[in-house]
């Protein structure tokens, strides 16, 4: 079949030309429309529901809304984990579904749980909601509003009803979740006493409220030829309105106004969260988040082009400042990208020219780079693999051009094994057809053995589509792309390139490289040296596999290396107890500290969360985002990890009231969703009760103090926040008439206030709230607020209940139905698995003696790594089977398997000390390195033993084939080797935004290439000169033994043609004799000893 194809294509070549033109314009148009991010999105399948309920504290929140969420939430098909957190007025519950999972189905399958759920959370505790459809990376835009003419509410507004409807208006945002300022309320402040004086309830002025603050339709009515509708209007327009609202009448008929007991004006909000910005005061901020499955990059270019449209339409004085912009890294990323694959494309062009010896035959090949990736971008596009750091990154323009390099090495072979019968032809049209009968000869020739070598390559990443969760999300993608680009290369070599090459080489190239022959006369001697030294070569080889194991030993292991993002972020704990106030003056303290960094751009500095609740961090939780100068500005630290050490040691000097750890935004958010933390490694401990939880953490806090690598240890703070406690009485209550609705009201009162309604000022809404004129700060005055009795007197709230200031849970934090806290831990100066084993150890007398009911469990990266290992200590194995047994079935011997798998060991050992030379960690990208280096040292592998076959068909004696295929396959096998390796150069080497991840990639591949190269042009012709002998000596034997079967045999037939009547049953004693033969070895003689080969 491969051979008709290749016949058809050169007879056809111009309709495949022209479909292949076609074909890269349809890449073309794919690759521009190719959905483009920095990095994989490794967020899992999961759905939020949010319940906003002011007023409750932790525990109120975990009874009457959490659990019962959760309890609805069990049982849901496809559900691997439940998880919520429980704060101050909010709620999360997080529903992670398995991979694959469609996001549609599982949020359908969630909002019919909390249609029921609804019904058992009590009245006027919230109602949950669905978060946005986004994921984990959706945070693609964050910018704030300033300004020095306006106040902070005026920000708020202009931003809440203005700005952000904009730029959620945009196409591919789904929600933008705004900060900080002040939420504009028409907010009536009533006096306790004024009440109690005009015999007024809370509930009264309630009522009255909302029943004033209404409109109504009458209908309509016709008159004459027109119709004309009936509206009744009652809703407050101003403050005046709402004074001028009579509340009761007195006994003379003069009604009381609102006005006359409550001061009604606009205030703002109690509020859950604000932002900071270097250190200059309150801004607000607002973040875009876009809609899952978008494409990132376009959607950040379509937010910004609409910021600056609103920019030119904003009130005088007000000032957008953008402080994280995720194109930014996209856009550094995909430079690291296009700029190591551009300058791998340009150092093979010149390999190849250098060692092909013509231009237009090295242009050629090199058309094997660009024309695949192209076709792999309409699959990318179809499939819907984004192009990022993983996908693309990974590609080695080494493998995608090895198979039209066996093609046009075959054609220039035949170039000049041909070259007489090409110039015996005398005519034009003659020579042309002679020129494309050896081309095609050429092609046919090494067609299927160039489709065997990139099936053994696509085979090698195999393993990578097995493997599932983080790392699956990671690099199946990268897998699958590389894949459907050597799927491609192998098309175009089989089609397209001897097609071009029936054109281009109409007049042949004979060109004779005086450089190999150079390099093959070194080569020679080599050889000659190597096979005269056959067994210390061998124990050579041998040799260098044990050392790289022993050095493998030494290695640290991670799943991932961390990606320069170009920010930092700052993952800020403060005491439950800390004010919103006082963390501002704090925030701006540590911003002043940042921005002394001259690395440092801006520092934006947020506590807590929005009014909008979408996140449910407290106000004693926040982050900074601090924006740096590119790498080569930076004066005060070589590298990321020295700068936020002295960051923090800085930050922690001037301001010593903070638990801070340093990282950055997007690991934080990835960390965060995958295992509920922002750390790198966290100890989750499951109980019922806090304290205990707490004590339990704390033990293995101080355990892992002594571990080296900790860094940023902190236990996460689940109790300590003080709550003014008002627990009713129910004997003085029953003894006083007092109902508990009213207390509760009053409570509700106090500072949150209820919400009555809403006032409309155009197409702007805000909250009507009713609240105490009161400090509520003061218990004594809340203690003497008057309560109504039954009998219509009042009585003051301390009588009927029990006011106190008492500590509280400040977050309860739940897993699988469970109460859980966290041990949190980032890694510094140490590879993250060997951090873990050894915090594992020290923990272990910890875990074992944990009271009854009380359970562990670590969680973080780690985590990845040891799926992934796992797995593919399972996958790797079955798929270098497969390969061993299309090699046997290729070659039609085991042993020529096996002697081309003995390149595997030396190309993975290569790798290995590459790692090590260089001081890089194990970690998965290395891993794929391993796949890489193994399927491209097979593929050499497999050049030489189609070689070497080669010349045994020929009639060359086992001693005299391996050495002439070592000679014969030096070019293809160097020339594929060192484009392969001269391919990943600028990979390994590179320092620019992403490099990291391609550098331990690189760097197995480059060193596997050297160490597989060096040993193995003489130890694999050693060890396939053994194998042979072996196969022929067996051989021998095996037809020995045929032909003495076969001399038994005549013998036998002799013998009884003679002795017929003896052995007949029926002529003698009535059973014949069974005659044995047994091969008896042959007696070592001068005649049938086996000569000694000599080489010609």
């Amino acid at each position: 079949m491969i051979d008709k194809l290749i016949r058809a294509s050169i007879k056809n070549r111009a309709l495949v030309l022209v479909l292949t033109f076609m074909v890269t314009l349809v890449g073309i148009y794919n690759a521009y429309h190719l959905s483009i991010d920095a990095i994989p999105d490794v967020t899992n399948v999961q759905v939020s529901a949010v319940t906003a309920s002011p007023g409750l504290s932790p525990l109120e929140v975990e009874q009457f809304i959490t659990y019962p969420i959760e309890m609805e939430f069990t049982g849901l098909p496809n559900v691997t984990e439940i998880r919520s957190i429980s704060r101050t007025g909010v709620s999360s519950v997080t529903v992670i579904f398995k991979d694959g999972t469609d996001i549609y189905f599982a949020r359908q399958l969630v909002n019919e749980r909390l249609k029921q759920a609804e019904g058992i959370i009590p009245p006027g505790y919230g109602r949950p909601e669905l978060s946005p459809i986004a994921t984990g990376l959706g945070d693609i835009y964050e910018f704030v509003l300033t300004s020095d003419r306006h106040s902070p509410e005026e920000l708020r507004t202009y931003m809440e009803w203005e700005l952000a409807r904009e730029i959620k208006s945009t196409e591919g945002v789904i929600d933008v979740n705004i900060i900080g300022g002040q939420v504009r309320q028409y907010q009536v402040k009533i006096d306790p006493r004024r009440l109690a004086v005009h015999n007024l309830t809370l509930s009264q002025i309630y009522d009255k409220l909302e029943a004033a603050n209404q409109n109504t339709g009458g209908g309509y009515i016709s008159k004459n030829a027109e119709q004309i509708v009936i509206r009744g209007e009652s809703q407050y327009k101003s403050i005046e309105d709402l004074k001028n609202t009579a509340v009761t009448t007195a006994g003379d008929g003069i009604p009381l106004l609102l006005g006359q007991i409550a001061e009604v004006e606009i205030g703002p909000a109690l509020r859950f969260g604000l932002i900071t910005k270097d250190a200059k005061g309150e801004v607000v901020g607002a973040t875009a988040m876009m809609l899952m499955g978008q494409n990132s990059l376009e959607v950040v270019k379509r937010v910004k082009t609409r910021i600056e449209e609103v920019r030119e339409k904003l009130p005088p004085g007000m000032r957008i400042e953008t402080f994280y912009d995720r194109s930014e890294f996209i856009g550094r990323t995909l430079s690291t990208i296009f700029t190591n694959l551009a300058e791998a494309a340009a150092l093979v062009v010149i390999v190849l020219i250098v060692a092909l010896g013509t231009v237009k035959g090295a242009l050629l090949v090199a058309l094997a780079i660009p024309i695949p990736m192209l076709v792999a971008t309409i699959f990318m596009n179809a499939f819907g693999i984004v192009g990022n750091l993983m996908s693309l990154g990974a590609l080695d323009f080494g493998l995608l051009v090895d198979g039209t390099i066996v093609m046009l090495e075959s054609m220039l072979h035949g170039f000049i094994l041909k070259r007489s019968f090409y110039e015996m032809q005398t005519k034009l049209e003659d020579r042309e057809l002679a020129a494309e009968e050896i081309i095609t000869d050429a092609c046919v020739r090494v067609g299927r053995a160039a489709a065997f070598s990139v099936a053994i390559i696509m085979l090698v990443y195999l393993p990578l589509m097995s493997l599932e969760g983080v790392e699956g999300r990671m690099f199946k993608p990268m897998a699958i792309t590389v894949a459907l680009a050597l799927g491609a290369a192998l098309l175009f070599s089989l089609t397209t390139f001897p097609a071009a090459a029936s054109i281009l080489f109409k007049n042949p190239v004979f060109h004779h490289s005086k450089n190999w022959d150079v390099i093959t006369e070194k080569y020679k001697l080599l050889l000659d040296f190597g096979m005269a030294r056959k067994k210390q070569f061998a124990y050579a080889g041998i040799g260098v596999v044990v050392f790289a194991l022993l050095l493998g030993s030494t290695l640290g292991s991670e799943f991932l290396p961390r990606i320069d993002e170009g920010e930092i972020a700052v993952d800020i704990k403060r005491l439950p107890s800390t004010s919103i106030n006082y963390s501002r003056d704090i925030n701006m303290d540590m911003e002043s500290v940042l921005k002394k960094f001259p690395e440092v751009v801006s520092v934006v500095s947020r506590m807590g969360r929005g009014e909008s609740a979408a996140e449910p961090v407290g106000t004693d939780e926040g982050e900074a985002m601090v924006k740096l100068k590119p790498r080569k500005e930076w004066v005060t630290a070589s590298d990321r990890e020295e700068l936020m050490t002295k960051m923090k040691d800085e930050i922690l000097k001037y301001v010593p009231s903070s638990t801070i750890s340093l990282s950055q935004p997007i690991e934080n958010r990835v960390n965060a969703l995958l295992s509920g933390s922002k750390a790198d490694v966290v100890i989750k401990i499951y109980g019922d009760d806090l304290v205990k939880l707490k004590d339990i953490a704390a033990q293995f806090a101080d355990k892992l103090k002594g571990v080296q690598g900790v860094a940023d240890l902190r236990v996460q703070r689940v109790l300590g926040l003080p709550l003014v406690e008002i627990k009713v009485d129910r004997e003085s209550m029953a003894r006083y008439g007092v109902q508990a609705d009213e207390i509760l009201a009053t409570v509700e009162a106090l500072r949150l206030g209820r919400q009555t309604g809403k006032v409309f000022e155009g197409f702007k809404r805000f909250d009507l709230v009713v609240r105490l004129k009161i400090d509520a700060t003061d218990l004594e005055q809340v203690e003497n607020i008057p309560v109504f009795t039954s009998s219509g007197s009042t009585v003051p709230l301390g009588q009927v209940a029990e006011i106190r200031l008492v500590e509280g849970p400040a977050a309860i934090y739940r897993e699988s139905l469970k109460r859980r806290i966290m041990v949190e831990t980032n890694i510094r100066g140490r590879d993250l698995v060997g951090f873990v084993n050894e915090a594992q150890k020290a923990t272990a007398e910890i875990e074992k003696n944990l009271p009854p009911g009380y359970r562990t469990d670590w969680g973080g990266q780690f985590e990845n790594f040891t799926r992934a290992k796992e797995r593919l200590a399972m996958v790797v194995p079955i798929a270098l089977a497969i390969i061993f047994f299309m090699l046997m079935a290729a070659f039609g011997s085991i042993y020529y398997a096996l002697g081309v798998f003995i390149v595997v060991p030396l190309a993975v050992s290569g790798g290995i000390i590459g790692l090590v030379l260089r001081g890089l960690p194990f970690s998965i990208p290395a891993g794929v390195g391993f796949i890489a280096v193994s399927g491209i040292a097979v593929l050499n592998g497999v050049v030489y033993a189609s070689t070497l076959k080669e010349e045994l068909e020929k009639g060359a004696s086992i001693a005299d084939a391996v050495y002439l295929a070592g000679i014969h396959s030096l070019r293809p096998v160097m020339t594929t080797e060192v484009i392969a390796a001269v391919g990943f150069i600028p990979m390994a080497i590179s320092t620019m935004a992403g490099a990291e991840v391609q550098r331990p990639l690189a760097t197995v591949v480059i060193f596997g290439v050297i160490v597989a190269t060096v040993f193995s042009r003489v130890l694999l012709p050693i060890v396939m000169e053994y194998l042979l002998n072996l196969y022929e000596h067996q051989e021998q034997r095996r037809s020995a033994k045929r032909k003495l079967l076969e001399k038994q045999a005549f013998a036998n037939r002799n013998f009884a043609q003679d002795n017929g009547e003896w052995i007949d049953p029926h002529r003698g004693h009535g059973v014949s004799p069974e005659i044995v033969t047994e091969e008896e070895p042959a007696p070592k003689t001068k005649e049938n000893k086996r000569p000694k080969k000599k080489r010609s």
